[in-house]
């Protein structure tokens, strides 16, 4: 799975601007050195981030960017979604990829997009569950936070699929 330097720094510097006390700001200078970036790309990063609602300025000696709302509330979703992140959606993903045809040639019986569906789904439930904050923990926490995470969407895959193959054998298919 591919994570685009845009969503990898982006959310480096949210993180960045997460581990900042109550009314503290860094400026994009501060920020590109800290994360060895350029002002430039933090001031793009930031220009998104602010557009999503997601990050303020503060005018000022002392200005610079801060989090519109405490770690804890912004979730991982919604700074890939600032980032301009384009997960691809199942269906969408089956137009969008369907060849020289108008639409794909395994519509029917796909093979494929089950395996789509999981994986985007998966990823989806991580993004939306995780927080600014779960990223702050040290390494091993975050670590063992990210696989209670797994475990429970483990769980709601299981019952994902008893409902697939119940349904496939109530519509006389063989999974």
């Amino acid at each position: 799975m591919n994570v685009s330097a845009l969503e990898e720094y982006g959310l480096r510097c949210a993180v960045r601007l997460a581990s900042l006390k109550p009314l503290e700001t860094l400026s994009a200078p501060e920020i590109a050195e800290r994360e060895g970036l350029s002002v430039e790309y933090v001031s793009k990063f930031m220009l998104l981030l602010k557009r999503a609602e997601l990050v303020r300025t503060v005018r000022g000696i002392n200005g610079g960017f801060a989090l519109t709302k405490a770690p804890r509330d912004i979730r991982l979703k919604e700074v890939f979604d600032a980032l301009g992140s384009k997960r691809q959606d199942m269906h969408e993903f089956c137009k969008s990829f369907s060849g020289k045809s108008e639409t794909c040639t395994r519509t029917a019986a796909c093979s494929i997009r089950p395996f789509w569906k999981i994986l985007s789904s998966y990823v989806d439930e991580f993004t939306r569950e995780m927080t600014l904050d779960d990223l702050l923990k040290g390494e091993g926490e975050t670590l063992a936070l990210t696989i209670g995470l797994a475990q429970k969407n483990l769980e709601r895959l299981r019952k994902l699929q008893q409902n697939y193959s119940q349904r496939n054998l109530t519509e006389g298919q063989v999974s």
